[in-house]
């Protein structure tokens, strides 16, 4: 019997996915709701070693905007902002900022895998001020999803505090989408602040 490629994938996605699912409930402590909201800064942890080795591949779970993730590390979820990215919010308190609905799925459409590879960097840390891991996201074919989604059109290069790895290459994808007007840089788009 020949499996098509695809099927496999999705096969040990579902796998992994349903592991992962039996590993959180096995845990011990209270199960706690999530929800698509990031942790709040007073429910951020204090920082720690990253908890995850570079080029680790981990289970993916779920998209929260276009520059948020969710990922399964050492048999518990992780919110992770993808480094060097700032996309539209859809939970911003005035209400979902322009074009934050389209980022938001358009980073659901890459990461259409059971497994992400985090990369982290040690110029910005190992998490942010609301308890997110700090990490570039790459899909195991050695996509960055942060790269991709400037690229795209789908989010602003953004420097926090200092200068990151990839800085040099994030800017290049924003420049190129800023010449083919795509996605956010579209003149139908958003008004460009």
């Amino acid at each position: 019997m020949n499996l098509h490629p695809l099927t496999v994938l999705l096969t040990l996605s579902l796998l992994l996915n349903a592991y992962l699912a039996l590993e959180l409930a096995n845990r011990s402590g209270p199960v706690t709701e999530m929800s698509d909201q990031a942790p709040t800064e007073a429910q951020a942890p204090t920082p720690e070693e990253a908890p995850f080795a570079s080029g680790e591949s981990f289970p993916f779970m779920r998209v929260v905007d276009g520059d948020t993730v969710v990922v399964g590390v050492n048999s518990r979820s992780e919110y992770v902002r993808l480094i060097g990215i700032d996309s539209p919010e859809p939970h911003d308190p005035s209400g979902p900022e322009c074009y934050a609905n389209e980022a938001t799925e358009h980073l659901k459409e890459l990461t259409r895998t059971g497994l992400v590879v985090l990369r982290p960097d040690p110029s910005q840390g190992t998490r942010d001020t609301y308890g997110r891991l700090l990490a570039y996201v790459e899909l195991p074919d050695g996509t960055d999803l942060g790269e991709a989604m400037l690229r795209d059109g789908y989010a602003r290069e953004f420097t926090y505090d200092q200068p990151y790895a990839r800085r040099d290459a994030y800017i290049a994808a924003e420049n190129e989408a800023l010449e083919t007007q795509s996605g956010l840089w579209s003149p139908e788009t958003c008004a460009v602040e």
